[in-house]
């Protein structure tokens, strides 16, 4: 790591230790705790991790009843090679019909999935096709009006790649695929759930997201000031992450 890298990092961290764990909290470990409420209680049924890739939430890890079938579906055979804690892999695009019967999921969750989805009106349909009645589906997703998510759509994506891998060698391949932010704030989202037939659940909306930014310091304190500003202000449809939980109703 270069000096200038290492300086800057100093820096941002100092401020970033500085502002509120309200601001700054991450959403995905609650969307682990989410995930393991959903499913530790079930006996029998069928999971599945929409754009499973190669890694497994740590929640669902553990050992679970033998017959809950964990199915990873993913656009990309390769990454599912990869994933040793499915039962069974499924190579599908989440934008077309999906490869199950009506009614068959009992939970369904994804994160960092729907904003590289072309077609979440397909998504959300599909997802409440295949649910049954009274399923569960959990995402974590950013938001389409977040700084980065504006600056990832107005760069080239190999731009974006090479950005985002130099800021961040240590997830080099896990980041930086083309991101269309579809249906992406929690405005539309909702919308979008509740025209599909779904009823939101909970939902939890984060507004930090300056840590893109950390490795060169001015831009990442100018980008603090803003997150903390529209933090304050609670705009839904400016928030920069989206955690979200829907329910198919039941019969």
């Amino acid at each position: 790591m270069g000096l200038f890298k290492r300086v800057n990092l100093a820096f941002s961290r100092r401020v970033h230790w500085r502002l509120p764990i309200a601001l700054t909290e991450p959403l995905f470990p609650e969307y682990e705790r989410l995930i393991w409420q959903y499913t530790s209680g079930l006996e029998n049924g069928v999971i599945v991790d929409v754009g499973a890739g190669y890694l497994l939430p740590d929640s669902l890890k553990c050992e679970r009843s033998p017959d809950v079938t964990l199915i990873g579906m993913d656009i990309l055979p390769s990454s599912l090679e990869k994933n040793t804690d499915i039962d069974a892999a499924v190579i599908a695009d989440a934008c077309k019909p999906w490869p199950f019967e009506d009614n068959a999921i009992d939970v369904v969750f994804s994160r960092s999935v729907m904003e590289h989805l072309y077609d979440n009106d397909t998504f959300v349909s599909e997802m409440h096709r295949t649910l049954k009645p009274g399923g569960i589906c959990v995402h974590v997703l950013p938001g389409k009006h977040a700084p980065f998510s504006l600056l990832n759509r107005l760069l080239p994506n190999e731009v974006t790649k090479k950005l985002v891998e130099w800021a961040f060698p240590e997830r080099k391949g896990e980041l930086g695929f083309l991101a269309y932010y579809h249906h992406c704030s929690y405005p539309a989202l909702k919308r979008l759930f509740e025209a599909k037939g779904f009823s939101i659940e909970y939902k939890r909306l984060r507004y930090y997201q300056s840590a893109y930014y950390v490795a060169f310091f001015p831009i990442y304190f100018l980008s603090a000031l803003y997150d903390w500003a529209i933090w304050k202000t609670g705009i839904e449809r400016l928030a920069s992450q989206i955690l979200i939980v829907a329910t198919k109703p039941g019969q």
